[in-house]
């Protein structure tokens, strides 16, 4: 697999910070321009392989989504397995990715994992 994707003429840097069955969340940054400055130079790419959708998110929607998944995996004392999945689920449907917005009615860690 390459370690290298290009997005609208410009080419990014892969490095994959999360997979499961079913999305792969890679960080995104771009390597090689010249032209001028796009709006995406860094951020996150989520794959769904159950649905073959891909979504791009970058400034503060990657950083919820970044911050989100610290706050998930620390609060996964049950240690589930798909505990990541059903939140990005419930993300890209949204187009949320601060768990606690997303959850806002419940605790969003039970919410996430149920």
């Amino acid at each position: 697999m390459r370690d290298y994707t290009y997005i609208e003429g410009y080419r990014f840097i892969i490095l994959n910070i999360y997979r499961s069955k079913r999305f792969d969340i890679d960080r995104l940054d771009i390597n090689f321009a010249d032209k001028d400055k796009p709006e995406f130079v860094r951020g996150l790419r989520i794959v769904d392989h159950n649905e073959s959708e891909t979504y791009l998110v970058h400034g503060e929607d990657a950083d919820n989504l970044s911050y989100s998944l610290c706050f998930l995996h620390h609060e996964n004392t049950d240690n589930k397995p798909d505990y990541f999945d059903e939140y990005l689920i419930q993300a890209t449907t949204n187009k949320e990715y601060l768990v606690q917005k997303l959850f806002k009615d419940e605790k969003p860690v039970i919410a996430a994992v149920h």
